[in-house]
C-alpha cells in the first residue's frame, strides 16, 4: 500500500501521467466498492442462515433474500459466497419438505465449489446431502455422502469434524438395523469427543449408541451408555429442556428390561421438565409412554387415562406424527376392559388415520414436484430481474394483500350468514333423524340377538373340528406305536409254537427236565405276550377316550403316564408326515405324584396342543436356520409343590414375539401359514385349564425358546 501511495504522489508530480493518475484512481475506487459489496453479500447471507436455524417468521422475505444473495454473489464473482447462498436454499427446501429440489441446489454449490479449496464448505454441503437422502430414506445414498465428508475432514485433520460423521454414520446404520456397527462408529467418535470441549455433541453420540444396543438386546451396555449422556449434559451445564430426550431414551431402555417401575420414572421426569419449561410436545409424549408402560403390565385401568389425554393433546398441538399409534393403544385397552363400543370407535379412528396418511404421502409427493417446477421457473429468470422488477412486485404484494383481506371480510360474512341457516336447518332435521335412530337401533338390536344365536351355533361347530383335528394329529403316532406291541406279540407268538413243538418232541423221548425249561420259556413269552396286548389295549382306550363325547366328569387319572403317552404320539405323528423331522426328547416326572382327579379328554387335549405346537416350532426353526450347531430339542416336566401341580412343555424354538403375546390366547389367532392351524387349539387349552380352576402361563425369549406351563391347584384335583 505504500508503495502504491508513493506512486501515486509521483504520478501527480509529473503532470505528464495525468491520464494514468485517473485510470488508477478508478481502479481503486472500484476495488473498494467490490469489496463493500462482498461485505454487504456475506452479511446478508449470515443473516439468511440464522434465520433457518430459527422459526421463520417471513418466509417470503427469507426467500427473496436467499435468490438476491446468488445474484449478488454472481456479481461480485464470489464462489465462496454463492456457495453458501445454495446451500440456504438447499436447507430451506429440506425444512420445507422438498427434498428434489434440496438435491438440486446442493449440485449448484458443488459444481459452483469444485475447483476451490474451500474444503469445510465441500464437507457441509455432503452433510446437508446427507440429511436429504435420510429424509427421503435413502440410506445408501445418504452413506455414501457422510464418508466424502468424512474423507474431507481426514485430509485436513478435523477431529470435530471427523467425529461429527462418525455419529451421523451411527445413525444412519441404526436405520439400515446395522446396529453393531452403528456402535462401533459411535463408540470412535466418542474417544474423539472426549479430548474435546463439545459437551452436545458427545452426549448425542452417546445416546445414539444407546439405541443401537437397545436394539441389540445389550440392554445394560445401552442403560451405561444413555446415563453418561446425561451425566455429560449435566456436568456442562446444559437445561433440562434438551436433557429431557435422554430420559425418555433411558425410559425406553428400562421398558425393555421389563423394569416397568424405572420406565415410569424417567417418563414422569420428562413429564414434570416439559411441564415447567411449558414444553407441550414433551408433555403428551411422557403421557403416552407411561401409558404404554402400563398397558404392558396389563394395567389397562390406569393405562388409559394417559392414553387418553396423550390423544388430546396432540390433537390440540396438531402435531399428530404418534397420534395414530396411541389410537390403536386406546382401542386395545378398552378391548382388555370389554369396552368394545369404545374399542371400536378408536380402531376406526385408527384406521382413517391409516387412510388419510396415504393420501397426504401422494398429495405431499405432487407438491414436490410442483415446488421443484417452480425452483426451476425462477432460476432460469432470476439473472433477468431487476430492482424495477422488485419494486412493481412489492406494489404488486401490497395490491394483492389488499384485496386478500377485503376477500376474507367477505367471506367471513357469507360463512356466517351460511352458518346460522345451516343450524336452522339442523334443528328442524333433528327431531326427525333422531325418531328414524329409534327405529334403526331396534332394528339392529334385532339383527345383533340373531347374530348372536348364529355365533354360538358356528363356535359349537368350530370346537368340534379342533377336537377332530387333534384326533388327527394323534392317529399317526398312534399307528405307531401300536405297531410296536403288535410286532412283539406276533414275534413271541411264532417262538411259542416252535418251543410247543419243542416240547412235545421232549415229551416223546421222557425227558421231563427239559419240558420244564420249555415251559417256563413258555410262560415267559405268554406274560409278554400279554403285556403287550394290554399296551396296545391302552393306547386304543386312549384314542377312543380322546375322540368320544366329553361329558365333564372327573375321573382318577395318572398324569405322568397321560403326559407321556401324548408326548411320544404328538412325536411320532409329525415322524409320520416328515421322515426327515428329528428333535431331543427329554422328560422329568415327579414320581411322588399318583392319579389326579381330572377331565382326562379335556386334559389330553391340552397337553396334545401344546405338544404339537412345541414340534411345530423346533421344525420352523430347522427349516429357516443356517447355523450346524441348532439342534430340535422339547422337553417336558411334572412337579408337585405343596398347594399345586405344574406339567411345563418348553422348546428351543424361535420364541413368540412380544408384540403378539398378548394376542395368543384370542380365538382364531394364529401365526401359522394358511391351512397350518385354526387359531383356536391356544384358546380352547386357556379355556379347559380355567375349567380345572387352573392357570395357563407361557414364558418366551425371542430365538431362544418358549415354555408353556399347566398349573392345576390340588385342592381341586383332588391328587389321590
Amino acid at each position: 500500500m505504500i508503495f502504491k501511495i508513493k506512486h501515486i504522489r509521483h504520478l501527480f508530480q509529473n503532470k505528464q501521467n495525468s491520464f494514468w493518475v485517473c485510470l488508477l484512481s478508478l481502479f481503486f475506487a472500484f476495488q473498494s466498492f467490490s469489496q463493500n459489496n462482498s461485505t454487504d453479500v456475506e452479511a446478508l447471507i449470515e443473516s439468511v442462515s440464522q434465520q433457518l436455524q430459527n422459526s421463520v417468521t417471513d418466509s417470503t422475505q427469507v426467500y427473496k433474500n436467499m435468490f438476491k444473495s446468488v445474484r449478488l454473489s454472481k456479481q461480485v464473482k464470489d464462489k465462496k459466497l454463492l456457495a453458501k447462498s445454495y446451500q440456504n436454499l438447499a436447507i430451506w427446501h429440506q425444512n420445507n419438505v422438498t427434498l428434489d429440489s434440496t438435491l438440486y441446489y446442493l449440485e449448484k454449490a458443488q459444481t459452483t465449489l469444485k475447483a476451490t479449496d474451500f474444503n469445510k464448505l465441500k464437507a457441509k454441503n455432503h452433510l446437508i446431502k446427507e440429511d436429504a437422502h435420510k429424509d427421503k430414506r435413502e440410506y445408501s445414498k445418504a452413506l455414501e455422502a457422510d464418508f466424502k465428508a468424512l474423507k474431507i475432514y481426514e485430509n485436513i485433520n478435523d477431529q470435530k469434524g471427523i467425529a461429527e460423521c462418525y455419529t451421523r454414520l451411527c445413525d444412519l446404520l441404526y436405520y439400515q438395523e446395522k446396529y453393531t456397527n452403528g456402535a462401533e462408529y459411535c463408540q470412535q467418535a466418542i474417544e474423539i469427543q472426549k479430548q474435546l470441549n463439545v459437551p452436545k455433541n458427545l452426549a448425542l453420540s452417546y445416546r445414539y449408541k444407546a439405541d443401537n444396543l437397545l436394539m441389540l438386546q445389550e440392554y445394560e451396555q445401552a442403560l451405561e451408555n444413555i446415563s453418561s449422556a446425561i451425566t455429560v449434559l449435566e456436568n456442562a451445564g446444559i437445561s433440562k429442556v434438551s436433557i429431557a430426550k435422554n430420559y425418555n431414551t433411558r425410559g425406553n431402555i428400562y421398558k425393555h428390561m421389563n423394569r416397568f417401575d424405572d420406565a415410569i420414572a424417567e417418563y414422569q421426569k420428562c413429564y414434570q421438565i416439559a411441564t415447567e419449561h411449558n414444553a407441550y410436545n414433551g408433555v403428551y409424549v411422557a403421557l403416552a409412554n407411561i401409558g404404554h408402560v402400563y398397558r404392558l403390565q396389563n394395567n389397562y385401568d390406569k393405562a388409559l387415562p394417559y392414553t387418553l389425554e396423550a390423544i388430546e393433546m396432540m390433537k390440540k398441538s396438531g402435531n399428530i406424527q404418534n397420534l395414530r399409534e396411541n389410537y390403536m393403544h386406546a382401542s386395545d385397552s378398552y378391548e382388555a376392559l370389554d369396552q368394545y363400543k369404545e374399542a371400536l370407535e378408536y380402531e376406526r379412528l385408527h384406521s382413517k388415520m391409516i387412510s388419510d396418511d396415504s393420501q397426504e404421502m401422494i398429495a405431499q409427493l405432487e407438491s414436490e414436484l410442483q415446488a421443484k417446477y417452480e425452483s426451476d421457473k425462477k432460476d432460469e429468470t432470476i439473472e433477468a430481474q431487476d430492482a424495477t422488477i422488485s419494486r412493481q412486485r412489492q406494489i404488486q404484494l401490497l395490491y394483492i394483500g389488499i384485496a386478500v383481506l377485503l376477500g376474507f371480510f367477505l367471506f367471513a360474512m357469507y360463512f356466517t350468514m351460511k352458518n346460522i341457516r345451516k343450524k336452522r336447518e339442523a334443528l328442524t332435521k333433528l327431531n326427525t333423524e333422531l325418531a328414524e335412530n329409534q327405529k334403526t337401533i331396534e332394528l339392529s338390536n334385532r339383527k345383533l340377538k340373531a347374530s348372536l344365536e348364529e355365533l354360538k351355533a358356528t363356535q359349537a361347530q368350530l370346537i368340534q373340528s379342533e377336537k377332530m383335528a387333534s384326533l388327527g394329529e394323534l392317529t399317526a403316532g398312534i399307528a405307531h406305536e401300536i405297531q410296536n406291541p403288535l410286532n412283539f406279540v406276533n414275534n413271541f407268538s411264532e417262538v411259542s409254537v416252535e418251543m410247543i413243538d419243542e416240547m412235545k418232541v421232549e415229551l416223546d423221548k421222557g425227558d421231563i427236565e427239559e419240558v420244564r425249561a420249555v415251559s417256563n420259556d413258555l410262560k415267559q413269552n405268554i406274560e409278554k405276550i400279554l403285556h403287550h396286548g394290554k399296551r396296545a389295549d391302552d393306547i386304543v382306550k386312549g384314542m377312543l377316550q380322546h375322540s368320544r363325547i366329553n361329558t365333564g366328569t372327573k375321573e382318577p387319572t395318572d398324569l405322568n403316564k397321560l403326559t407321556d403317552e401324548y408326548f411320544r404320539l404328538a412325536y411320532h405323528g409329525l415322524r409320520a408326515k416328515d421322515k426327515s423331522f428329528n428333535a431331543l426328547l427329554e422328560t422329568d416326572y415327579d414320581e411322588s405324584i399318583k392319579t389326579v382327579n381330572i377331565v382326562p379328554q379335556d386334559i389330553g387335549r391340552v397337553i396334545l396342543n401344546l405338544f404339537t405346537n412345541a414340534f411345530y416350532a423346533v421344525d420352523d426353526k430347522k427349516s429357516i436356520t443356517t447355523s450346524t450347531y441348532y439342534k430340535p430339542k422339547v422337553s417336558v416336566s411334572t412337579e408337585k409343590l405343596e398347594d399345586k401341580i405344574i406339567i411345563a412343555i418348553k422348546d428351543n424354538g424361535n420364541g413368540i414375539p412380544e408384540e403378539i403375546i398378548d394376542k395368543i390366547f384370542q380365538p382364531f389367532f394364529t401365526t401359522k401359514p394358511t391351512g397350518k392351524g385354526t387359531g383356536l387349539g391356544l384358546s380352547m387349552s386357556y379355556d379347559i385349564i380355567k375349567a380345572h380352576n387352573g392357570e395357563l402361563k407361557v414364558e418366551t425369549e425371542n430365538l431362544k425358546y418358549t415354555q408353556f406351563k399347566i398349573i392345576l391347584p390340588i385342592k381341586n384335583t383332588k391328587d389321590v
